[in-house]
């Protein structure tokens, strides 16, 4: 999939689409919805560059689980691309089903001037540092530090994109769930972020949608995949956070700009 990303003719603006929490555990319904969101997908034009799921869309982890999600999303007609969440990790076999289908957790892609760098942000490892955090928020982990940093440090390209499946805790901005944010590796995982200039984070985890900039770093929270919502989101006075299912589409213009769409206040 990331073959054929690159390979993609460059134009300008282009578009992706991400999702998350669309199977943290099997559930039609959620199936329902999920395809729905494929379906809307399938039908912008002009059409996306990808899609990408940003994890908890096999849980428990089963290959029998992964399989069933590449049925879901056989129609789509652009590559997509998945990453790794925590209740895909669940089954005791579940790392193995994980390599065996999809390959490795930490990878990157280029489209024309923009880097695109995916990390495991779902396992890292909970108290390497003494640290109790949960190990459902432990974030990424040493490697995938080193591995986001080592490649975002020999990237060409201008433009920098990082996804993920957890967001970072950043001070508990998703009060009244701060717990969808990881905090072990954090300091390090934002100072990657400011040397290497990224300008966009894309995260799930939080059942809802959240838009957030911190430091002119832009961070999106799309975990609206299916799964059941937040409902201290559903009254959200701001149009950047919302619960309701839902995927975004990500706009990058020739200079790299982001126009924000938000699908709380667009209906997406």
């Amino acid at each position: 999939m990331a073959e054929r990303i690159g390979a993609t003719p460059v134009r300008y603006p282009f578009s992706f689409v991400i999702a998350g929490d669309s199977g943290a555990w099997p559930d039609p319904t959620a199936d329902a919805i999920f395809a729905q969101l494929l379906t809307q997908t399938a039908e912008l034009r002009p059409a996306p560059v990808f899609f990408a799921n940003l994890g908890d869309f096999a849980g428990p982890g089963t290959r029998a689980r992964h399989e069933h999600y590449l049925e879901l999303v056989a129609p789509l007609p652009m590559p997509n691309v998945c990453l790794i969440g925590n209740h895909d990790l669940e089954d005791r076999r579940g790392s193995e089903a994980w390599a065996t289908v999809h390959g490795p957790r930490n990878f990157h892609f280029g489209y024309g001037p923009t880097r695109f760098v995916a990390i495991d942000g779902a396992s890292g490892q909970a108290g390497e540092r003494g640290d109790t955090t949960p190990a459902d928020t432990a974030g990424p982990g040493v490697e995938a530090l080193a591995f986001l940093d080592a490649t975002l440090g020999a990237a060409s390209e201008p433009h920098r994109v990082v996804l993920l499946h957890a967001p970072p805790h950043l001070d508990g901005h998703y009060a009244p769930q701060p717990e969808c944010g990881f905090r072990q590796g954090e300091p390090e995982f934002l100072d990657i972020l400011r040397r290497h200039e990224v300008e966009l984070v894309c995260c799930a985890h939080g059942l809802g949608f959240d838009h957030h900039v911190r430091d002119g770093v832009r961070f999106v929270m799309s975990g609206g995949g299916g799964a059941a919502l937040y409902l201290s989101y559903r009254n959200a006075p701001s149009p950047d956070r919302g619960a309701l299912f839902h995927a975004v589409e990500i706009t990058v213009t020739e200079a790299g700009a982001v126009p924000h769409r938000s699908p709380a206040s667009h209906g997406t």
